[in-house]
């Protein structure tokens, strides 16, 4: 039944929901003044309680701070500071595996944050960044979501919103105010990076702070960090060494192998990216990412079959994955199966109607099949989303029709 409805309607609701969402965000000086009074300063004291350093954190619920475990675990002992008032705190839960620690903090009466999801971020959405760099009161920076990086069952964060020192333990927050991650600090190969730590973390750090204590080891956080800063620069040989050493210090890390494949994929090593995104897959065998990976790398050696399985698992876990519905759309494209890639991209689009490549795919699937309507109906929502993209449409699918 999903795909009877009428493609006038298609894009009209498309358009809509894109207008609503654009209208909705605020302001960052609204985003500010709603989220300041809930970031505080996190002040750590050594054994002869002399200041050593500060950090930030995050109101999660009444006299409960959210920070990370590299700025509480600093020193012996921890204050906090919001609006000029000091107030003791105290370790309440530790998770350093993943960075996170909540102090309690029992005369503190600022109000929660108002909580998110990192599960519906997409890469490119705007952000604000709330913390407080050393020696300064809060501060605000505005950025983008520049990656999103699949970690221990949540996305980790990768943001171009300035993260300095002292920042660490604070805030990020959506276009509407709400949390969705813990900004961290990293000076990763020779690289400042700005993490944050997504805010699903927070609601299982109870549970994770009573299971056994952890082997001291180099937590997957670090690897990844680094990792990460190598991707970023496209160091793929530095980042193929590097995976290879977490994935035998970590064997059955999934995300160790994930990044193996990545580093093999960009390195033209198509069979060994599989091999290390099958091994992924035998210990995460629910990894949409993963699936997504695995089908990408079949496409590119035309295995089109085999690419449309992988997809289908990914889509079998993750229904709205986007990305995922668009490369089936092109896998069945490539087998000039053109109702299967069409039906593939409207889910797309249904998803994220503000991507514009994943219009342009329609529409060229539309071309395919000489419905010329259809590509002119597409042509008229990339105009308001793309208009770059817009004209290379044109050039492709309108124009040669016209002579």
């Amino acid at each position: 039944m999903r795909f009877q409805y009428f493609y006038s309607v298609l894009v009209t609701n498309s358009a809509l929901a894109l207008l609503s969402t654009l209208a909705a965000a605020k302001a960052p000086e609204q985003i500010f003044e709603q989220v300041s009074p809930s970031v505080v300063i996190v002040d750590i004291f050594d054994s002869k309680d002399e200041f050593i350093g500060q950090g930030s954190g995050v109101v999660i619920g009444v006299g409960q701070v959210i920070t990370n475990c590299h700025v509480a675990k600093r020193g012996k002992s921890r204050q906090v500071r919001q609006s000029g008032k000091t107030f003791s705190a105290t370790m309440q839960y530790s998770d350093p595996s993943r960075d996170l620690c909540q102090l309690n903090v029992p005369d503190l009466r600022a109000p929660p944050v108002v909580m998110g999801t990192a599960k519906k971020l997409k890469v490119g959405q705007r952000v604000y960044a709330i913390g407080a760099p050393e020696d300064l009161e809060l501060t605000l920076s505005e950025g983008l979501i520049s990656s999103l990086r699949p970690h221990d069952g949540a996305e980790y964060i990768q943001t171009s919103a300035a993260i300095s020192l002292g920042s660490s333990g604070g805030g990020l927050f959506d276009d509407q105010g709400q949390l969705i991650g813990i900004t961290t600090f990293y000076n990763a190969e020779g690289q400042n990076l700005n993490f944050a730590l997504p805010v699903d973390w927070i609601g299982e750090l109870p549970k994770r702070a009573q299971g056994a204590p952890m082997v001291a080891k180099k937590s997957g956080l670090v690897w990844l960090n680094r990792v990460v800063a190598l991707e970023y620069k496209q160091d793929w040989q530095g980042m193929l060494k590097l995976s290879q050493q977490w994935v035998k210090s970590e064997p059955i890390s999934a995300d160790a192998w994930f990044s193996l494949g990545i580093a093999h994929k960009n390195l033209k090593q198509y069979e060994q990216a599989i091999k290390a995104y099958r091994s992924a897959l035998r210990i995460q065998p629910e990894y949409a990412d993963a699936w997504n990976n695995l089908g990408n790398i079949h496409n590119n050696i035309k295995q089109h079959e085999q690419a449309i399985q992988a997809y289908r698992e990914a889509l079998r876990i993750d229904p709205k994955y986007a990305d995922a519905w668009n490369n089936l759309g092109i896998a069945y494209g490539k087998l000039k199966q053109y109702e299967q890639a069409i039906a593939a991209y409207r889910e797309a689009v249904l998803i994220e109607p503000e991507k514009a490549s994943s219009w342009y795919n329609l529409g060229e699937a539309y071309s395919r099949q000489g419905q010329q309507d259809k590509v002119l109906e597409i042509y008229q929502t990339l105009h308001k989303l793309d208009l770059q993209i817009a004209k290379a449409y044109s050039n492709a699918f309108i124009l040669p029709s016209t002579k």
